[in-house]
């Protein structure tokens, strides 16, 4: 069963392209949404990619940004993201650009905040969370940047695959395919995975997070150490059968580095 609002109860859709051209157009800006214009004006140039691949989304596209909310751009499209995701990585490492990676006090600050709901160590959190891009400073405001592919770049067909909650389980496990890692939802193809706790399925062929503090966990060759609800997955097509990890549904889920 899934929980879902009918179609007639839903009074606006907030859609993020849509935001953006309209943040553009305005006359007047508050010192948020100068910054939120002047961040995508520069992931646009310096990464090349066409205005229709960029939005804005969170509290400035809902209109309800305070002067201490974050900045929440969002990519569309494989190609479009995997161009920014690259500039990202050059600009943080550059240094004298206005993105800047978080520093100690920011990622403690931001382990306190993630910690109500993903429990981790912050030994284990400052690991994974100090070498992603998709997050930090922009002329010294918070950013979280979602990377999402367009939907005619989704290869699985609603009704194509069934998906059953069969257990909870705490697995150990080597990543070999990282390259869904930056998307919303992100996904890791694993192997040779060992279950600590929980069913004894096999296989358990990937992790995958529909959230996007997960993104950027883990690269490949890494071994890691996840939790969280195991699905029986059955393709209808191929008749393909396997287990995946789902993690970041409860406050218990987690994938770190194995030490």
């Amino acid at each position: 069963k899934l929980c879902e609002v009918p179609v007639e109860r839903i009074k606006r859709v907030y859609n993020p392209i849509e935001g953006l051209r309209k943040l553009k157009k305005k006359s007047t800006l508050k010192k948020i949404e100068k910054e939120a214009l002047e961040c995508l004006k520069t992931l646009k140039m310096e990464s090349n990619v066409p205005w229709s691949s960029l939005g804005i989304s969170g509290s400035i596209l809902a209109g309800t940004y305070n002067e201490s909310s974050d900045i929440d751009p969002i990519v569309f499209g494989s190609e479009n993201c995997l161009k920014v995701h690259s500039t990202l990585r050059r600009l943080l490492e550059e240094g004298d650009t206005p993105f800047k990676p978080y520093s100690i006090e920011d990622l403690r600050e931001l382990f306190n905040f993630r910690s109500k709901d993903t429990q981790m160590s912050f030994k284990d959190f400052i690991v994974t969370e100090s070498r992603k891009v998709f997050q930090g400073k922009f002329m010294n405001r918070d950013y979280f940047i979602r990377f999402v592919k367009k939907p005619s770049e989704i290869v699985e067909k609603y009704g194509d695959t069934q998906y059953r909650n069969v257990g909870y389980a705490r697995v150990e496990a080597v990543v070999t395919d990282d390259s869904e890692a930056i998307f919303t939802p992100c996904a890791y193809k694993i192997e040779d995975p060992k279950v600590l706790e929980g069913p004894k399925l096999q296989p358990i062929l990937e992790i995958v997070s529909f959230r996007g503090r997960f993104c950027e966990q883990a690269r490949k060759n890494e071994q890691i150490l996840a939790q969280g609800k195991i699905e029986h997955v059955k393709n209808l097509r191929t008749k393909e059968e396997y287990y995946r990890l789902i993690i970041g549904n409860t406050p218990k889920d987690y994938m770190i580095l194995k030490s």
